[in-house]
């Protein structure tokens, strides 16, 4: 076997292994889950943050963000080049395949978005607002059915973008590290990239950095979505055409793309009360868009895996890896060893 056909074996099953890994068990449990430890040392140092001057809150949020995708990066990095090296390839592919699955989620999304469904076909609207407070922001209690699913569906789309196209991009130009630098980014702006008095200054540069990153998938999510609309027999036209129009009706500078996207594709509206409406027709009353939802997001997240991530990964990013991980080895070796 020749030595491109075994890096093409070996990048090719640390990539389906991680998706194999998701579509079944979904997320580890929180005590091996990365992203819950930078939760946990984000929140520890937030805490340690004076505030009052904004000048050094600012700065602060900078060595804050720094700091947690530094140390995280560079922590599984080591772990994976001492597992390569002290236990051999095998073991190296199966860590990096369970690590390639903490960056990203697609069953999870399904999780989360059963029980507001079930909770909607009883009629159980405070369970349904319950389920849905956990992947929105915005305040639920006084939510209808229809602006619950519309909640849902908005979820999905940025779903799409963040948990999934952003992630499987970064792995496929530089394989782990990349993939969890970018989480490290993601789960900062979801922990202090807020707008108000307490995060305002401290995350400031975390929130420019996660749209920074989630720039160009958030674009490329609108191309994926009008091909999965066109394979599932939805209005591929008007996802197109909505998504060049109402793009840019939310605040931030990339959901709006694939909620406008989906959007048109299912010929709906979806509306956060006061902040933007997106698309012709009414709120959805029915469940079924939330189904139709996830379905679009488990094809799109297959095609971007197949036609993205998995090319661009073979020929770019794990050689980027072992050049990091063999970088960093050699530093510590040359130090310690």
């Amino acid at each position: 076997m020749t030595a491109v056909n075994n890096i093409l074996i070996i990048a090719a099953t640390v990539i389906f292994l991680g998706f194999l890994i998701d579509l079944t068990l979904g997320e580890p449990p929180y005590v091996l889950h990365p992203v819950v430890w930078m939760g946990k040392v984000i929140s520890f140092i937030d805490r340690k943050i004076p505030r009052g001057n904004e000048r050094l809150e600012k700065i602060l949020g900078v060595i804050l963000g720094v700091l947690i995708i530094i140390i995280f990066t560079l922590s599984f990095t080591l772990l994976l080049v001492a597992v390569r090296k002290l236990t051999g390839e095998i073991a190296w592919i199966i860590l990096s395949a369970f690590m390639f699955k903490t960056t990203f989620a697609i069953k999870s999304m399904k999780q989360h978005a059963t029980p507001i469904m079930e909770c909607l076909k009883k009629g159980d609207l405070e369970g349904a607002r319950k389920n849905v407070a956990m992947i929105v922001s915005r305040d639920v209690k006084n939510l209808d059915k229809e602006h619950i699913i519309s909640a849902t569906i908005e979820s999905i789309s940025e779903n799409i973008v963040d948990s999934i196209f952003s992630p499987l991009l970064f792995f496929g130009i530089a394989g782990i590290p990349a993939a969890l630098a970018y989480r490290a980014v993601n789960t900062l702006d979801a922990m202090v990239g807020y707008k108000n008095r307490r995060y305002k200054n401290v995350g400031w540069f975390s929130a420019k950095l996660d749209d920074l990153a989630n720039w160009v998938s958030a674009r490329l999510s609108v191309l994926f979505i009008i091909l999965a609309t066109a394979l599932l027999r939805k209005n591929w036209y008007m996802s197109a055409k909505i998504a060049k129009r109402n793009h840019s009706k939310t605040e931030s500078p990339n959901s709006g793309w694939p909620m406008s996207a989906l959007a048109g594709g299912l010929c709906i509206k979806l509306e956060k009360i006061g902040y933007y409406t997106l698309g012709n027709g009414e709120i959805p009353k029915d469940t079924c868009y939330i189904q139709e939802a996830l379905k679009i997001m488990y094809l799109v997240s297959f095609l971007f895996l197949v036609l993205i991530t998995l090319p661009l990964y073979v020929f770019v990013g794990i050689h980027v890896q072992y050049l990091i991980e063999n970088l960093f080895y050699n530093m510590i070796s040359r130090r310690w060893l």
